[in-house]
């Protein structure tokens, strides 16, 4: 385990250097032969997960967290600290494969695969157009909901990024360096959250089960009847635009 855990410094040192969006995964094909530097998912700074047909004890494979239950939401957990959610499969005592009812599961960490999703209400926004505001409470860090849509390649998002920069209307979201997430016809409710750059919640790409999917958390606690924002991460014209009409709210 320590070996690994080296092995996870060397990865994580390598991607917070680049600053990019991560790879999507593809399982490595190689059985037999180590996971070196011409394994495509050494390449792609992806760990080795249960669907390679590389060697069970491979350095590169997550191996999962053996944390106790209810200890799966801070760094000390492998899984959070690699942002990914813990695995049925991998991680035997954290209390993730435990009980198929979503309101009893002792894992901190397994809410996108779970659905733990937060009961949103759609109403007219003080910002702009529509916005979706929360009925319970929600705690800091808690899981809020999940950024869904048509899952397209960085091609078509720039084809149709064009179209609806005409209509000054987007609900695209890059998924991973391979994808982005277009809500604007497959979405759900969060996508109507509307961009503040003082968000009550925050937005996080994690790995899920072999796939990238986009967890929307609040960044404190949240009230109920509170209307959600997240940072879009726009340029500075984008973010002066919106700077302003919250001023004006004030």
């Amino acid at each position: 385990m320590r070996s690994w855990s080296h092995h996870h410094r060397k990865v994580q040192l390598k991607r917070d250097g680049q600053a990019t969006y991560p790879y999507n995964y593809h399982p490595c094909t190689h059985p037999g032969i180590p996971c070196d530097d011409n394994c495509p998912c050494v390449e792609a700074q992806n760990y080795c997960e249960k669907y390679c047909q590389c060697d069970a004890d491979c350095r590169n494979r997550f191996p999962g967290c053996r944390c106790s239950k209810g200890f799966c939401d801070t760094k000390h957990c492998p899984c959070y600290l690699a942002v990914r959610e813990c695995d049925p499969d991998l991680c035997k005592k954290c209390g993730a494969g435990d009980t198929l009812d979503k309101k009893y599961t002792s894992c901190k960490n397994v809410s996108i695969q779970r659905g733990q999703r937060k009961h949103l209400l759609l109403a007219p926004s003080d910002v702009a157009g529509w916005g979706i505001f929360i009925k319970d409470r929600a705690l800091k860090k808690e899981f809020i909901s999940e950024y869904c849509g048509e899952i397209i390649s960085q091609d078509e998002a720039d084809r149709r990024g064009k179209v609806y920069d005409k209509y000054m209307c987007s609900f695209l979201f890059n998924l991973n360096h391979d994808y982005v997430v277009d809500a604007t016809r497959k979405g759900n409710k969060i996508r109507f959250a509307n961009h503040s750059v003082n968000a009550n919640c925050f937005a996080k790409v994690m790995m899920v089960k072999g796939d990238h999917r986009i967890g929307i958390y609040a960044k404190r606690d949240i009230e109920p009847g509170e209307e959600l924002f997240f940072d879009y991460r726009y340029g500075p014209t984008e973010q002066l635009r919106f700077l302003s009409i919250e001023r004006e709210e004030v």
